[in-house]
């Protein structure tokens, strides 16, 4: 590994790993603030975002796609192409908002009843989706966009704009959960409202910076939407496995999440802790995952296909050495950062401090295959392969055994989560090992 190649997965991984950083805190400053409410309101709110995720999902797995394809037409200096992959994206998250947004508002009771019977939980968390449901066409630009700007290696505009949207998010929530400067105190409604009006604010902020720009993103918008019969089938079908696999993936953790929920609220609550604080141990792989993605993608289109696998390569073995890394670092921290949330109850504290000290554990291995099949099989042009992965992992390991200790064997929780990434991590990465080394990854999108 030499001097420049770190300079330059430097310059692309630590903005992103950054946005990211600030992406996870403002998770865990919304899960602090809920946690004075009670157990009730943060399961009512760890349940809403199951749907959120997925939804979030989708538009992952739409421009993580895209992504593919920007990263490798940058290399080959095909700007026209970059703009027709983004207006693609586009139109694909705007269907996804649009179907989200409908069935978030008008039947939130029903898809909140899929994760929890208690009742309590269930009008606590419709109050909630109802509003964060507007959110959706937002949340489609701004992942979409940003992904774009990253792909043509511009990483500065969605950290400034993420930078912008979780000061906001924090000072509404602020303001809007506990009624302070003169505005009545609106609980969960005030912690949806919050979310909404920031994630609103960083689309404005980014369009302002695309329109402003001198760059490719600063076209006429119908050039965006120009897409030929020929290039929107080529754009599918490069995108449309990421989607599958990532909707996939989804549907997995929900049913997981399934299963978490029936453990009690108590649990509930302390696994949605964990999962705040798990976001901020998961931004310095973020980092590495999309710089490996536009550096070995840009390699590819530029025609080095050796260079793109030495270059993977290299990502690779960093994955493991960062896992041990910040795995110790946070082992170390896990209770001090946890008695900063004023946790209702005990039970909560302590199932969140294990559940931390496992996943710190098993953080060198858990990456690994994010690592190749997000950051680098992806920016190859092989898109089909995770789905597969993720569909032997998940539906034939990980959910009927999740699902048999937790609701026949009924086990105690740690052991739900300590199956689920045993069954899931250990074959996956020995099949992306494997699936690495071919080098069958390897597919030039530009020809």
């Amino acid at each position: 590994m030499n001097k420049q190649f770190f300079k330059n997965m430097a310059k692309l991984a630590l903005p992103i790993a950054l946005q990211q950083l600030l992406v996870s805190c403002a998770q865990l400053i919304d899960t602090a603030m809920v946690t004075r409410l009670g157990n009730v309101v943060v399961s009512s709110v760890g349940v809403s975002s199951r749907w959120i995720f997925l939804m979030n999902l989708f538009y992952f797995g739409i421009s993580s796609g895209s992504a593919a394809l920007i990263s490798q037409f940058w290399g080959a200096g095909d700007k026209k192409s970059i703009k027709k992959s983004y207006g693609g994206a586009i139109i694909f998250g705007a269907v996804v908002a649009i179907s989200f947004n409908c069935a978030m508002f008008l039947i939130p009771e029903h898809l909140i009843r899929i994760f929890s019977k208690e009742q309590a939980v269930i009008d606590a968390a419709s109050q909630y989706m109802k509003i964060v449901a507007f959110m959706g066409i937002f949340s489609a630009f701004n992942q979409v966009t940003c992904t774009a700007l990253r792909a043509t290696e511009r990483v500065n505009p969605p950290l400034f704009t993420s930078f912008a949207a979780v000061g906001l998010n924090s000072l509404l929530n602020y303001i809007l959960i506990y009624g302070k400067l003169g505005l009545p105190a609106l609980g969960i409604r005030g912690a949806a409202l919050a979310t909404l009006i920031s994630t609103a604010f960083q689309s404005l902020l980014l369009f302002t910076i695309l329109r402003t720009s001198k760059e490719i993103f600063n076209e006429p918008i119908r050039d965006f939407f120009r897409l030929s019969a020929a290039f929107f089938r080529r754009f599918a079908i490069v995108c449309l496995p990421v989607v599958m696999n990532e909707v996939a993936w989804a549907i997995g953790t929900n049913i997981y999440a399934m299963v978490f929920a029936r453990q009690g609220s108590e649990c509930y609550a302390g696994y949605t802790i964990f999962s705040s604080v798990e976001q901020i141990a998961f931004v310095f792989f973020v980092g590495i995952c999309h710089a490996c993605s536009i550096m070995t993608g840009k390699t590819i289109g530029e025609g080095n296909e050796d260079g793109a696998y030495k270059l993977a390569k290299k990502f690779l073995i960093m994955t493991p050495i960062i896992g041990i890394i910040t795995g110790t670092v946070l082992i170390f921290l896990r209770n001090p950062l946890l008695s900063l949330l004023k946790i209702e109850t005990q039970g909560a504290f302590e199932l969140a401090s294990t559940l931390i000290l496992f996943y710190c554990l098993w953080l060198p291995v858990r990456n690994i295959p994010y690592t190749l099949i997000v950051g680098t099989f992806r920016a190859g042009g092989d898109t089909k392969i995770g789905i597969l992965y993720d569909c032997l992992s998940l539906y034939l390991l990980g959910v009927p055994t999740v699902a048999y200790l937790g609701l026949v064997a009924k086990v105690d929780f740690i052991y739900l989560i300590v199956a689920m990434y045993l069954c899931e991590d250990i074959p996956k990465t020995i099949l992306s090992l494997s699936r690495f080394k071919s080098k069958k990854w390897i597919r030039n999108l530009t020809k």
